[in-house]
């Protein structure tokens, strides 16, 4: 329900959305900077996919991986900028990592991040400049766990702390 809400919100024009929600508010504001937005509707597909029956095939794995990373991934480097094949290739396998990450049943979660390690080995060499550091960061989760075959149970340690905040300020 809340997805076809704001499914709607964001293909009505700025002045028929709704006033006093803060997030349409700031979507209002980006949008009219320039911002595009269609980037966001992937997003809401990618969620929508998450609401078909398990166990998923390929097909749908990549159609979640490319609605939901490269609309997130897409968002944040902007409209202006598009992203690279790699860029994109490593938005999907993001997604991929944070779906397996979140998913209860063992056989998907296990299914998504052979995929996810794939498509990150396929991505090559990930760049992004200053502005796509939050993104950079999303890559680094990945490779760490790609590299190691496996996920991080626990994200919040210390030690993977100090290594993004680390990152986020230095972009090592």
């Amino acid at each position: 329900m809340r997805l076809t809400w704001w499914r709607d919100i964001l293909t009505k024009p700025i002045e028929q959305r709704p006033v006093g929600e803060p997030l349409v508010a700031l979507i209002n504001d980006a949008e009219q900077q320039g911002v595009d937005l269609g980037p966001l509707l992937n997003i809401l597909d990618g969620w929508g996919l998450l609401l078909d029956d398990f166990p998923w095939d390929d097909r749908q794995f990549d159609k979640y991986a490319a609605k939901r990373g490269e609309g997130i991934f897409g968002f944040v480097r902007g409209g202006d900028r598009e992203l690279t094949t790699d860029q994109r290739q490593a938005a999907r396998a993001w997604a991929l990592w944070d779906f397996a990450r979140h998913c209860s049943d063992a056989n998907m979660r296990e299914r998504a991040f052979e995929k996810c390690s794939a498509m990150y080995r396929e991505a090559g060499s990930v760049r992004f400049d200053r502005s796509g550091r939050p993104l950079s960061i999303f890559c680094k989760l990945v490779k760490s766990d790609v590299t190691n075959g496996a996920l991080t149970a626990d994200l919040y340690r210390p030690g993977v702390a100090s290594k993004i905040i680390w990152h986020g300020v230095t972009g090592c």
